[in-house]
């Protein structure tokens, strides 16, 4: 069988294991990124496989994973690309079409941000991708994704080129129809769906999408 979603478990926050817990159950496949091996141990998943400079991951969860043989593949602690960004590759050059990352965003902004922006990669590259936690799903889009209403969630779009984006919006309490939103707008933000299904049309331009609870 071809094993095609993938689920990233990196070493930022995770608040709440139930939701890695359900991640790593829909995944075909768990790659934990050093430290991210911590938090999937305490979820009761076991990895797939372990990569980055293991700088970061516990000795108790290290000797679980020699004991099991989970292959690991280590890098050198100064290397030119974050451990997030070996997991990537390594799932691209694996061909999985569907990657879902936990534990991206943490106290570290400039490591929140970089994990966000890697989803342009998963983009680029034809790949299904998206970053989740107990608050929080976090898409990229330059054509068009459908949401299935959740409750007490707001949706915001936010464009991440500096020419902004044009954009339309079925389904929402606030509607657009081919409106330019620019770079470092708010007018994005804090939307609603008020059916069971909207539509976001990117129609140039990229944009971050978020669905996110209080």
């Amino acid at each position: 069988m071809i094993k095609l979603k993938a689920l990233i478990v990196l070493n930022g926050n995770i608040l709440d294991l139930n939701v890695l817990e359900k991640a790593g159950k829909e995944s075909d496949f768990i790659l934990c990124a050093d430290g991210g091996t911590d938090h999937c141990l305490k979820a009761s998943l076991m990895p797939d496989m372990i990569i980055g400079d293991l700088d970061s991951i516990s000795k108790d969860s290290l000797k679980v994973i020699y004991d099991n043989k989970i292959p690991i593949e280590k890098f050198p602690v100064k290397k030119d690309a974050t451990d997030s960004e070996l997991s990537i590759d390594y799932l691209i050059s694996k061909k999985f079409t569907d990657i879902t990352l936990v534990g991206a965003m943490g106290n570290r902004m400039d490591h929140t941000l970089s994990n966000i922006l890697l989803l342009s990669k998963l983009h680029e590259k034809g790949i299904k991708g998206k970053i989740i936690d107990e608050s929080n799903t976090i898409y990229m889009v330059d054509e068009e994704l459908v949401l299935t209403k959740e409750e007490d969630s707001y949706v915001s779009v936010i464009p991440i080129t500096n020419l902004g984006a044009i954009i339309t919006l079925k389904g929402f309490e606030y509607k657009l129809d081919k409106v330019k939103i620019k770079f470092g707008s708010t007018h994005g933000i804090s939307n609603r769906i008020i059916g069971d299904k909207a539509h976001i049309i990117v129609h140039e331009g990229a944009c971050l999408v978020f669905v996110s609870k209080d």
